[in-house]
């Protein structure tokens, strides 16, 4: 095994790993460890099942299944599918999802240690290059960039998360009309989250706000918090905290919702197919 940086500051590809196997304990803790230390793992050239995807990821640990059922797959709902392509008149997963620099479940009171999410099908451009890619974003190093004065004024701040008004706002942009239950909107209530996370593994600390599910901060008015949530949007994702990936089908990407945002890049269209499928790792409460 052979673990080569991607990026300047974050992010590693894993080199002569064949995930569909058992992995061997020391080939595992070692993948454990740089999961930890580079936040983003790439590994080339994967085929799995779905079973053999399940089994790897709940190896790291106990799996979500998503609160959207309706694009899990029956046979395994811890399998979440990510995909435009439609059969039968009906889509088989969630289209366009996550095109927002955001980080997955922090809307919930126990957000998802990370993401397992398997390129199974690629949207490719006439000239042939690879449309949909995925930026990630260090928030970790974003923190340890900010001045002292800044760190202090965060560390104390909390922040409400919420998920079903992005939901309905992009399926509207994505052209569905949705009506969301008041049964369904009270499973999901809005949490509040520190503004500063600290690593449970690593203790390390990162900027835990995203665009895509943060919608205020407490004890700040409306306008006051806007600005400060947008000036730390902009400063978690500036280029030089940025991976860009381009991906090939076989690509097994796994990232730490502690310490990173991503989003989609929405380039492509039907008859551009895209078919990704995610598993998502239970986390704990934010500290």
């Amino acid at each position: 095994m052979q673990i080569r940086p991607i990026s300047p500051l974050f992010g590693a590809e894993i080199v002569e790993v064949d995930l569909s196997g058992k992995l061997d304990d020391a080939t595992f803790t070692a993948i454990e460890a740089a999961y930890s230390k580079y936040s983003v793992l790439l590994f080339r050239d994967q085929k799995m099942t779905d079973e053999q995807h399940v089994d790897f990821s709940r190896r790291l640990g106990e799996l979500e299944v998503h609160v959207l059922r309706e694009f899990s797959k029956p046979q395994h709902p811890e399998v979440y599918v990510l995909s435009n392509i439609v059969e039968n008149g009906k889509p088989i997963g969630i289209k366009d999802a996550g095109s927002y620099w955001h980080t997955d479940l922090s809307y919930t009171k126990s957000p998802s240690r990370g993401s397992i999410l398997y390129a199974i099908e690629v949207p490719h451009a006439a000239d042939g290059t690879p449309l949909g890619d995925t930026e990630f974003a260090s928030t970790a190093a974003a923190y340890d960039s900010l001045s002292e004065e800044m760190k202090t004024k965060l560390q104390s701040l909390k922040a409400v998360h919420r998920f079903w008004d992005r939901y309905i706002n992009s399926r509207k942009a994505a052209g569905s009309e949705v009506v969301i239950s008041d049964e369904r909107r009270a499973g999901l209530p809005d949490v509040i989250q520190p503004v500063i996370r600290t690593h449970s593994v690593t203790g390390r600390k990162s900027i835990y706000v995203n665009e895509g599910f943060t919608v205020s901060i407490v004890g700040m008015s409306d306008s006051e918090s806007r600005a400060l949530l947008e000036e730390l949007y902009a400063h978690c994702t500036q280029a030089k905290f940025r991976y860009r990936h381009k991906w090939r089908v076989g690509d097994v990407v796994m990232w730490d919702n502690c310490t990173t945002v991503h989003r989609l890049n929405v380039d492509f269209a039907l008859p551009q197919r895209r078919l990704m499928q995610r598993t998502t790792l239970v986390g704990s409460e934010v500290q």
